[in-house]
């Protein structure tokens, strides 16, 4: 995470936003090897300092406190309904889902009937995302 994102982080963040749940980084080899794709280092970096959790509302899918890896749970899901394989799941926005492309880093808006480019990475969604939710705290 940049260090826009982190200020963010630090000047909004409220007890229980985020889980900052400690775990081991074979935790995170064995989700690689049930989705069959590789995390995104931004997107692991994000697991490592928050776990779970977001700002204003936002809610990025990531590990909760009892280790569970939420994100693999609700890709897995999304593949009964169509999710390509290449897509990792992290924020659900009811009518779409916004999930990282595992084949370039970008971030993309998933629902059963398109995707559409949204942001060129991880750190550009999660700015965008929390700096949005902060304007309007």
């Amino acid at each position: 995470m940049n260090d826009k994102i982190k200020e963010l982080i630090n000047r909004y963040e409220t007890a229980g936003d985020f889980t900052h749940v400690k775990f081991q980084s074979e935790e995170l080899d064995e989700a690689e090897r049930s989705l069959g794709i590789k995390i995104d280092p931004a997107f692991k970096q994000f697991l490592y300092e928050c776990g779970y959790g977001g700002i204003g509302g936002v809610e990025i899918l990531g590990i909760g406190e009892n280790h569970e890896m939420v994100f693999v749970t609700e890709t897995l899901r999304y593949r009964e309904y169509g999710l390509p394989q290449n897509l990792l799941v992290i924020e659900n926005c009811d009518e779409w889902i916004y999930c990282i492309d595992s084949n370039n880093g970008k971030v993309v808006s998933w629902s059963q009937d398109e995707i559409q480019d949204e942001y060129e990475s991880f750190d550009d969604f999660l700015f965008d995302r929390f700096s949005d939710a902060a304007e309007n705290m």
